[in-house]
């Protein structure tokens, strides 16, 4: 005599007992302690002698109020909009019914199912966000000969990083040296993203946080400031990044930095970077440079500026009429300025004076200009 359960040979390990009555011919198989797991199922009687072989089959039900083997996590996380599936694994004969609660509200059954080869049982949770889905989960087990509630389950919907560039609108800034700058960005996500700013790849602070606006500002740009800044905010979920490249032009007269000012403008429109110098005057003759510089790399431009001046008299012309003895030497002088310097021509009676012997042309560096006649005629 063979005892099987579930086509396999009972032992005294499974808790089986196994007596036989030779006198009587009666087969006998107690088990004591009776487990729903280790017992439940088809229980076989195979009768074998040298002649034959006979079997007897029994279906043996053990019923047996719920009993959670598996529990639901105490913790639980997703991503908003990303499904999930709360599992609890459950002995019970008959069959428990499950309800699911969410903050102790009972949840409909459609989205409830059961995997009847795990014993297991299945809440879907479906495209969840932060105000509808997050918060605690838990299950009723029930059947005819009792219930059980599982440990509760915390949901946490997670949410990907989300930035918004508040200020500055367009993705490339051109400023002058001396105007300010500032980049806002609101970073949001859950849980609370890392936000770091870079300039050229190294990182630098924030100038203010409040709440979700992160903002960097200078009131006065320097070429030193110039470069791409790139803010990148990470979390569980995501990582997102957004850049602005601050381009800075100088412009410098004789080496000194030029800021705008009733004398001097500067404009910038596109590509194109312009000075205005308004009424122009001899402080104004000079060098002027330009410097540009992205971050990338840089470049600078000189130009020399000359301020031309009309020719005009400094000193006092001399009398209408002029005397001398005949046959003496006189000299005519006048003293003239102007840029460029201006270039002297003597006329006598409209008609220029030839150089020679008698009549001789000289200049100083002031300006003076001397008109020598020897042996004066008449």
């Amino acid at each position: 005599v063979t005892w099987l359960l579930n086509g396999k040979p009972l032992t005294p390990k499974e808790g089986a007992q196994v007596e036989l009555n030779a006198a009587t011919g009666e087969a006998k198989l107690s088990i004591p302690k009776v487990d729903l797991q280790q017992h439940a199922g088809t229980v076989t009687c195979r009768l074998e002698n040298p002649h034959g072989t006979q079997e007897e089959t029994a279906r043996l039900d053990i019923l047996a109020a719920p009993l959670i083997t598996t529990q639901l996590p105490k913790q639980e996380e997703t991503v908003s909009g990303k499904d999930v599936t709360l599992r609890v694994v459950v002995r019970g004969s008959p069959r428990p019914e499950a309800q699911w609660f969410f903050n102790d509200t009972p949840i409909a059954p459609e989205n409830v199912t059961f995997d009847e080869e795990k014993s297991e049982y299945q809440l879907l949770v479906k495209q969840p966000t932060v105000t509808t889905s997050e918060g605690t989960y838990r299950v009723i087990l029930k059947n005819n000969l009792g219930e059980t509630e599982s440990t509760p389950c915390v949901l946490t919907v997670l949410e990907q990083v989300k930035l918004t560039k508040a200020a500055p609108t367009s993705d490339v800034v051109d400023l002058k040296v001396g105007e300010p700058f500032e980049i806002s960005f609101d970073v949001g996500g859950k849980e609370a993203p890392k936000v770091q700013l870079l300039k050229d790849g190294k990182e630098v602070k924030f100038t203010s946080v409040e709440g979700t606006r992160h903002v960097y500002s200078v009131p006065e740009v320097k070429p030193e400031h110039q470069g791409v800044y790139k803010l990148i905010a990470k979390n569980k979920t995501s990582s997102e990044e957004s850049a602005v490249t601050l381009n800075v032009t100088g412009t410098f007269f004789n080496d000194t930095e030029l800021k705008n000012s009733p004398k001097h403008k500067v404009e910038a429109k596109q590509n194109v970077f312009s000075l205005t110098v308004n009424k122009c005057d001899h402080p104004d003759v000079g060098t002027y440079r330009v410097l540009i510089d992205n971050g990338i790399d840089h470049t600078e431009q000189t130009a020399k500026l000359h301020v031309g001046v009309k020719p005009k008299v400094e000193a006092a012309k001399p009398a209408n009429d002029q005397a001398c003895i005949i046959g003496q030497d006189t000299q005519i002088s006048w003293k003239f300025s102007g840029i460029e310097k201006p270039q002297v021509t003597w006329l006598f009676n409209g008609q220029p004076l030839p150089t020679n012997e008698r009549f001789q042309v000289t200049e100083t560096e002031d300006g003076t200009s001397t008109l020598s006649i020897r042996h004066a005629e008449l």
